[in-house]
């Protein structure tokens, strides 16, 4: 498969009430057609949010949108597919 390969982890540090929760971790490989790192650099500063939101809205993005591509035959994807081109359409003239 081609693409760039990504190891994401994400790892849960507390709850919705601050306590603090231990091994609570997500651990996976995945590829994309893009280059998340310089796509993560180009959407710092784009919008007027801060840069953490910035970077998580970035990642999700982008993981996201290979899922759709990966699986456009799912039905619900099919149909989402229009809204996402009109949004992407609407990023890049941020």
């Amino acid at each position: 498969m081609k693409g760039h390969l990504y190891k994401v982890t994400l790892e849960h540090l507390q709850d919705a009430k601050g306590q603090a929760v231990d091994d609570s971790k997500l651990v996976f490989e995945t590829r994309n057609h893009d280059d998340i790192f310089k796509i993560v650099e180009m959407m710092k500063g784009k919008m007027d949010i801060d840069e953490t939101d910035a970077i998580a809205f970035a990642v999700g993005l982008k993981l996201f949108g290979e899922v759709m591509l990966n699986n456009r035959d799912v039905e619900l994807f099919k149909q989402f597919k229009p809204h996402m081109t009109d949004f992407m359409k609407q990023l890049k003239k941020q």
